[in-house]
């Protein structure tokens, strides 16, 4: 009988969002019991677990999934149910190590890299340090009109995901970012807005530029760093400020074709270089809410190529056996990367 490994069985439970009592009921065993498999106490017969192959395959069960232990930057908060925060870092787990198993198959060689700063040295002066990105990310003045491929031509991984236990109402997962042996990830809910992507990716590279470090004084807002990082990376201040005085909603809508910002994006640079009070700030928020859903002239957003082109080579340099070796049955990897099952020949009728 082969050995059902504990981090695999827990990944199962929790991509299924179970509790250790649900799962013990339909595996036909005790809650202590599924707790001990947990942690490599006792052995579980892997027949037991065939109610999950449309997911998982019996060499997945085998193999130990590495969690991604390391900082994962996103709105972690108290607020957030148990068994959506648990499914959703179950894909993450997932997610790690398919990147953490294709880096032992191929090597990402590039001479580009986003840097990493400590913003301490600054003062936190998110201004200096957003321009000094943009300058060794070979950005120059105004707006960058492709984040994606800019930050892909520099090694970093971003990966729309498309879940349906969250919803694009759910701002507590727009966004998540980590590094996988060096290499930064970012992963974006698909289901947002554009606008929202993009300033949500520049977010997220902030976290990956600046909070690399595993000790942060607790005093440090690190959302608000992210978020005004973000703000000066995609607008900064010498070639913006000035268009953000006496603000109009055509004026709005005029600079977010310019800038590939979102409206509140917009508004909120505008507070944060002083063209608008605190009271003007609010009054735009509560004209902006009936849009955060959906806002006038949305922009297009570049599909992400890298993490595709990953995969792809390391399937190849596996003999199409990758994901087989791995244990991710096709209604897994479809789910996780928006990978389809093209072995089907298609018949076209006319």
């Amino acid at each position: 009988m082969d050995r059902v490994s504990g981090t695999s069985l827990k990944t199962i439970r929790e991509f299924y969002g179970l509790n250790q009592s649900q799962m013990a009921k339909k595996l036909g065993v005790s809650q202590p019991m599924i707790s001990k498999i947990e942690k490599d106490e006792k052995v579980l017969d892997e027949d037991k677990l065939s109610a999950f192959k449309d997911h998982f395959s019996e060499l997945f069960l085998r193999n130990h999934i590495e969690p991604a232990n390391q900082k994962l930057f996103y709105r972690k908060l108290s607020s957030i149910n148990k068994t959506t925060l648990n499914m959703f870092e179950s894909r993450i787990n997932l997610i790690h190590n398919v990147i953490d198993k294709s880096l032992d198959i191929i090597d990402i060689e590039s001479d580009k890299k986003i840097p990493q700063i400590d913003p301490e040295v600054f003062d936190l002066d998110m201004e200096y340090i957003a321009t000094e990105v943009r300058l060794r990310l070979g950005i120059g003045r105004g707006p960058l009109l492709d984040i994606v491929k800019k930050l892909e031509s520099f090694g970093v991984i971003i990966h729309f995901f498309n879940y349906d236990f969250i919803s694009e109402e759910n701002r507590k997962f727009d966004g998540v970012s980590f590094y996988v042996g060096g290499i930064p990830i970012i992963l974006i809910n698909g289901k947002i807005p554009n606008s929202r992507k993009v300033f949500t990716i520049a977010h997220e590279l902030g976290h990956l530029v600046m909070h690399f470090d595993s000790i942060i004084n607790i005093d440090r807002d690190i959302e608000k760093e992210a978020n005004n990082f973000a703000a000066a990376f995609l607008a900064p201040e010498k070639d913006i400020k000035s268009s953000l005085r006496r603000l109009t909603m055509d004026k709005l809508e005029e600079l977010k074709l310019e800038w590939n910002i979102s409206l509140s994006a917009l508004v909120y640079r505008a507070y944060t270089l002083g063209t608008i009070t605190d009271q003007t700030l609010r009054l735009w928020m509560m004209k902006l809410a009936p849009y955060r859903k959906k806002e006038p002239n949305e922009f297009k957003v570049s599909e992400p190529k890298l993490l595709n082109q990953i995969l792809e080579l390391s399937n190849k340099e596996t003999n199409n056996s990758f994901f087989k070796e791995l244990g991710y049955n096709i209604k897994l990897q479809e789910e996780l990367f928006n990978i389809k099952n093209e072995s089907k020949v298609k018949l076209k009728i006319v």
